[in-house]
């Protein structure tokens, strides 16, 4: 079994994603010998048919500078030639800017594949909930028969009669009370309202109390009781209209 390709494991720091920047950085700080760079299967690796990662025009370019300097100064290391002991000031500066750039992109690579994913994660179709204008509304759902039926029943039957027990169809006659209060008053001068209404029912007793009430309104007797919901004493005056 061959043993796995150093540049296309997946590495993932805070500063750096990807094996190739990770690379590149540590050769810019000059913490990895060059001569033990493979360059080709670098450049392979980041410009080739199988590189994982596309850059854009201008990076690409940045890139393919870098990568040709440092084959360069790899091939006049190789070749035994003395290496410049000041490095060009524009050499540093781009390697400066492009370490920058890397550092400050790297959010936007993590960005980039968060969307990617998500986009694959909602990829396919998707229904309107709201009905469009002027279309015929929705059928509304099915609904058993057997619950129906269970509650309309309560709504068929009927409901029970009202009671009329405290209801009585017997009438008194208020002139029959007046009479009647008035031939009791011939034989006495004056009479207990109680004993007058004693046996009566509780209709007829207050069909006495307002025949009483109308004649001493007309001055044919005088009401008096002692204290409150005590008995009424009706006396007459003599007085009886004719």
């Amino acid at each position: 079994m061959p043993p796995p390709d150093a540049l296309q494991q997946p590495i993932e720091l805070d500063l750096f994603e990807g094996p190739f920047d990770l690379l590149l950085t540590l050769v810019l700080r000059d913490e990895v010998d060059l001569l033990e760079v493979p360059l080709v299967e670098v450049v392979t690796a980041a410009l080739g048919d199988g590189a994982s990662e596309r850059w854009d025009t201008d990076t690409a370019g940045e890139l393919i500078v870098l990568l040709a300097a440092m084959a360069e100064l790899k091939a006049r290391r190789l070749l035994g030639e003395p290496g410049e002991e000041e490095p060009d000031p524009d050499t540093l500066e781009a390697r400066e800017a492009l370490a920058a750039r890397i550092v400050a992109y790297a959010p936007f690579q993590r960005a980039a594949g968060w969307l990617a994913a998500r986009a694959t994660e909602c990829a396919g179709p998707r229904y309107r909930r709201v009905p469009l204008a002027g279309a015929p509304p929705a059928p509304p759902p099915h609904e058993d028969a057997a619950r129906l039926r269970e509650a309309m029943l309560p709504l068929l039957k009927a409901p029970p009669a009202p009671s009329l027990t405290h209801l009585t169809s017997r009438r008194i006659s208020m002139p029959a009370a007046l009479a009647r209060l008035q031939a009791a008053m011939t034989r006495a001068r004056s009479i207990s309202f109680d004993a007058f209404t004693a046996g009566l029912e509780p209709l007829e007793e207050a069909i006495s109390l307002m025949a009483a009430l109308e004649l001493a309104r007309r001055g044919e007797v005088t009401l008096a009781q002692a204290e409150p919901f005590g008995d009424i004493a009706i006396t007459g005056t003599g007085g009886r209209a004719r």
